[in-house]
């Protein structure tokens, strides 16, 4: 049995970035800008996959949103919690605020989807869910208040 210090890939291997396909670029950078706050980094096209992408920067990850030019698009499952639990894959951006109330309000200013907000998890953290403008899924921890 081999544990990680000893795995020959142990400390070489490093996330880059988390990869989302979009299908209106434009609309969802801006709406990662203006709603949680990301900067554009980069911004390219990579002709193997006709894809123009964007790395955004912000909450400690960088996210590439991917559109391609030739997809046949098919809708992000928005299968409601808790039976999203039931379709295999990733299930959503997680990230965490140490203030829910105060983002609570700016998403509702904004007009974002909520699914739920301040959800108690355990004594101590809350949780607050939304979709972005192409049905994502954005988990957002807090503490409990």
């Amino acid at each position: 049995m081999s544990t990680s210090a000893s795995h020959p890939l142990a400390g070489r291997l490093l996330l880059n970035n988390l990869a989302l396909a979009v299908a209106d670029l434009p609309r969802v950078i801006d709406w990662y800008q203006r709603v949680l706050g990301f900067v554009v980094e980069e911004r390219g096209h990579f002709e193997p996959v006709a894809a123009d992408f964007a790395m955004l920067v912000g909450a400690g990850v960088r996210l590439e949103l991917v559109a391609s030019r030739r997809a046949i698009l098919r809708e992000v499952d928005r299968t409601p919690p808790p039976r999203h639990l039931q379709v295999l894959g990733w299930k959503a951006l997680v990230l965490q605020c140490d203030d829910l109330a105060a983002l609570g309000e700016h998403l509702r200013a904004e007009g974002v989807e909520l699914l739920w907000e301040a959800q108690p998890l355990n004594e101590s953290r809350s949780s607050t869910l939304l979709r972005d403008p192409e049905g994502n899924l954005i988990n957002i921890f807090g503490p409990r208040r």
